[in-house]
């Protein structure tokens, strides 16, 4: 009897899910691809790691970019990204643009809002390296998405030791 209830119970929990599923595919009309959107974004390193040890953004300086690019998107699961960040220096009560980065990648994209972007990048200070995004969608509406993204940025070049840095971003696609 006890195994009854829980087979049961089981195909009813069955039964929830696939319906679940079946009722949001058909609230929600296949999108158009290929398709393009447009970005923008806060982006803040959190450190760097070289060969002198770790430094924390904001400990001496503080610095920040401004992500912006497009996206053509071919299909649920792929598409490109160009993006270019110009990144601000605060030091020393003294603000200034950087560098500007150039910073292409291709898209795999997840049913879950989850998507994973290998980047390329080529900085105007004449540093280069590459990139791994970690992408999630935190809030989705009709006309735009909020997302949040985890960045580890390996640079190397220009007669500077090489580097990997943590940075959080926080952005809206349209």
């Amino acid at each position: 009897m006890k195994n009854l209830r829980i087979k049961g119970a089981i195909a009813i929990l069955i039964l929830c899910l696939f319906f679940k599923n079946s009722f949001a595919q058909q609230e929600q009309p296949a999108p158009n691809y290929p398709r393009v959107t447009g970005f923008f974004a806060v982006l803040v390193p959190i450190g760097t790691f070289n060969n002198n040890g770790f430094t924390a953004n904001f400990s001496k300086s503080s610095a920040f970019g401004l992500p912006f690019g497009l996206n053509l998107l071919k299909s649920d699961h792929l598409g490109f990204s160009f993006e270019m960040v110009p990144f601000m220096l605060s030091q020393g009560g003294s603000t200034k643009m950087n560098y500007m980065l150039f910073h292409p990648g291709v898209m795999f994209r997840f049913h879950n809002g989850f998507t994973i972007i290998p980047r390329l990048a080529f900085q105007t200070d004449g540093r280069y390296g590459v990139t791994p995004v970690f992408s999630k969608i935190i809030m989705s509406k009709k006309d735009y998405q909020v997302y949040l993204s985890l960045s580890e940025p390996a640079r190397f070049g220009n007669n500077l030791p090489g580097s990997y840095t943590t940075a959080l971003q926080l952005g809206i696609s349209f």
